[in-house]
C-alpha cells in the first residue's frame, strides 16, 4: 500500500504526496488507520466515469421496495422448507 503518515503529510507538504502518486493512489495514515485516499486527476476521472456509466442501474429506497406489488404469499412453513431446501443445498 501506497502510504503517508498525516503528520509527514503536515511537514513535508503536498510534494510528499506528488512523489508517492507516482506509484499509484496514496492513503493517508492517521492514529494507525487510513483515513483518505488521493488520487491523480486521471485516476479520477476514470473512476468518475465508470460511476456514471453505472447509473443507468436503479436503486431504490426502501419504501420503493415496500411499495412494490407482492406476487403470491407464502406460509412460515413454506418459507421455512425453501429455506432449509437452500441450506442443504449449500453442504453439496
Amino acid at each position: 500500500m501506497n502510504a503517508i503518515a498525516a503528520n509527514d503529510l503536515k511537514r513535508h507538504g503536498i510534494s510528499a504526496v506528488e512523489h508517492l502518486l507516482a506509484n499509484g493512489p496514496v492513503h493517508i495514515i492517521k492514529r494507525n488507520q487510513p483515513v483518505c485516499v488521493v488520487l491523480a486527476e486521471d485516476e479520477y476521472e476514470k473512476l468518475t466515469k465508470a460511476a456514471q456509466a453505472n447509473t443507468s442501474v436503479h436503486s431504490r429506497t426502501v419504501m420503493e421496495w415496500f411499495a412494490l406489488p407482492s406476487f403470491g404469499a407464502s406460509t412460515k412453513e413454506e418459507i421455512d422448507q425453501r429455506l432449509n431446501a437452500e441450506r442443504e443445498s449449500w453442504d453439496k
